[in-house]
């Protein structure tokens, strides 16, 4: 039976009402006065680590987390309550609730930042603060300043915790550039069974004879075959009319399998408010590109299809996409938070937020390390709750974390997160996937999907194959939420990631003797059985 999200997420707090504190004027103090009480507070709220990085610099940068969070799950639950008592349409439901979430955020941060904000604003003429950004989506700023004003911030009641700007690295993935393509081991007796015509292989025939959008099914990646994604396309399901984002290392919107897919682009091909489909949260730049390459191969995987039918890598080649650009490789916390509330509510130049343009799925290939780290936690319910798919590679082995039981990254192992582990051409565990469970006891990964020798575009407008990595399986899922989002647009995240795990094709090993198992979740995702599971 699978464990309902609905069960995970009791973790969450209640909704609290909204208050407003006012800053009490001590605070304003020089740092010398500090009272021993006030000394006591200022070391349970900040970080150890950002002492030691004072010690080392005049102004560091670091995380002002406030007590006033949004219980989003709750404001969204009330707010579908509303939605189906008013008996408006499933599509309109979801955009009011997403539309309520949204709004809750901004009016607590809103509020409970104020007296903060005045204060860092007094610190930047004096110069004790060189920067701070406020952020909605998890309560909290980031700030630049000396250790005197982080001491101040730390004595005001409205604070929670002070905490490190951390540094988060790309799960590195290993391309393999002489790698052969990937050929599936078939036994005698498989052999034998296949060369037989049965009744199934003259329905897939049929099917194949009528894909639309030179979508050619001999031409689609072992991946995609492997996933039964073709056989989705000629049930006249590709994606249509959803969006798929990925938060990465940018994206190449030139690339011939995905520039006609940018949702930026308008029917005759030119850019259109650039600004309201691609986020560059690192260096700014106005339209999509990638200097790295992960974030224009994992996008290829998910909706990638050049326009002649030669290169079908992706799942959902109908979908649109969208992009924001959080890595160049490396990145912090607050880039990453930053990124994650632009796709809640993308922002057009006069500053407006509009969350009715808010992707249905997000692609997350990147993760930390294993364990407990709750820091990502909120945005991720906050994408829940405004029905955004938040897909999570399960990560990779490295130097520091050799996989084994309980190595599955974070945030991938929150309750929130929808997690997927890489196979190979004959449904093996790659050796670089980690696993399961979670620090909440739950399994983890959640679901399985190719990640071995996978190719997909990559910059320059061509493809490369021999990709290994969790990376590459994570697009598969999203690809396969908007397959199935087309096929039934009323689905929440909840439902999702029910259809994706109970139609899984279950898999097990020597280890893993029993399905779900913290190796391979429940399965390798079945595009067909899934969509079918739906459309009955």
């Amino acid at each position: 039976m699978i464990k309902s999200k609905n069960i995970k997420k009791t973790l969450s707090a209640s909704f609290t009402a909204i208050l407003a504190f006012s800053l009490i004027s001590p605070v304003y103090g020089d740092a010398s006065t500090t009272t021993a009480a006030g000394a006591s507070t200022i070391s349970a709220k900040v970080s150890a680590k950002l002492n030691q990085q004072f010690s080392d610099s005049e102004y560091v940068t670091y995380l002002v987390k406030l007590k006033d969070q949004v219980d989003t799950e709750s404001v969204a639950k009330h707010a579908f309550q509303k939605a189906s008592a008013d008996q408006i349409s499933p599509a309109a439901a979801k955009l009011s609730v997403r539309t309520t979430v949204v709004n809750s955020l901004i009016d607590t941060a809103e509020k409970s930042q104020q007296p903060v904000e005045e204060y860092l604003k007094k610190e930047v003429n004096n110069g004790g603060v060189k920067k701070y950004k406020s952020y909605f989506i998890v309560n909290a700023l980031a700030v630049t300043s000396t250790k005197e004003v982080l001491d101040n911030l730390a004595t005001l009641p409205e604070v929670d915790k002070i905490l490190p700007d951390e540094t988060r690295e790309l799960q590195k993935v290993e391309i393999d550039k002489d790698a052969q393509p990937a050929v599936e081991e078939v036994t005698a007796e498989q052999a034998t069974v296949d060369t037989t015509v049965t009744e199934e292989n003259a329905q897939k025939s049929v099917e194949e004879s009528v894909y639309k959008d030179a979508v050619t099914p001999s031409k689609a990646e072992w991946n995609i075959s492997k996933i039964k994604a073709p056989q989705v396309w000629a049930k006249g399901i590709d994606g249509k009319g959803v969006v798929v984002a990925n938060l990465d290392t940018g994206v190449e919107y030139t690339h011939p399998a995905l520039k006609r897919k940018w949702r930026g682009l308008d029917a005759s091909g030119q850019v259109v408010n650039p600004e309201l489909s691609w986020y560059d949260a690192v260096n700014g730049a106005s339209l999509p590109t990638d200097s790295d390459g992960h974030g224009t191969h994992t996008m290829g995987t998910s909706v990638g299809s050049d326009s002649n039918g030669t290169n079908e890598i992706g799942v959902a080649p109908g979908a649109k996409w969208i992009a924001v650009r959080v890595f160049n490789p490396s990145t912090t916390d607050s880039i990453l938070l930053d990124g994650g509330q632009w796709l809640l509510a993308p922002v057009d130049k006069n500053g407006k937020k509009h969350p009715e343009l808010a992707p249905d799925v997000v692609n997350n290939s990147w993760g930390g390390g294993p364990g407990l780290d709750e820091w990502y936690r909120p945005v991720t319910k906050a994408w829940r709750a405004a029905q955004i798919f938040p897909e999570f590679s399960a990560g990779n082995t490295t130097l520091s974390n050799p996989g084994g039981p309980g190595s599955v990254a974070n945030p991938a192992n929150l309750p929130e997160a929808y997690a997927t582990g890489a196979t190979d051409v004959n449904n093996k565990l790659a050796s670089f996937s980690l696993r399961g469970p979670s620090p909440y006891g739950e399994v983890k990964p959640e679901i399985s999907a190719p990640g071995v020798n996978i190719r997909s575009s990559v910059p320059g407008g061509v493809y490369e194959g021999g990709w290994n990595g969790t990376s590459m399986a994570g697009p598969h899922t999203a690809g396969l939420a908007a397959l199935l989002l087309q096929a039934k647009p009323s689905l929440t995240v909840d439902q999702l990631e029910d259809v994706i795990s109970k139609t899984a094709t279950p898999l097990t090993d020597s280890q893993y003797k029993t399905s779900p198992n913290n190796g391979y979740g429940y399965g390798l995702i079945d595009a067909l059985a899934a969509v079918n599971s739906v459309l009955n």
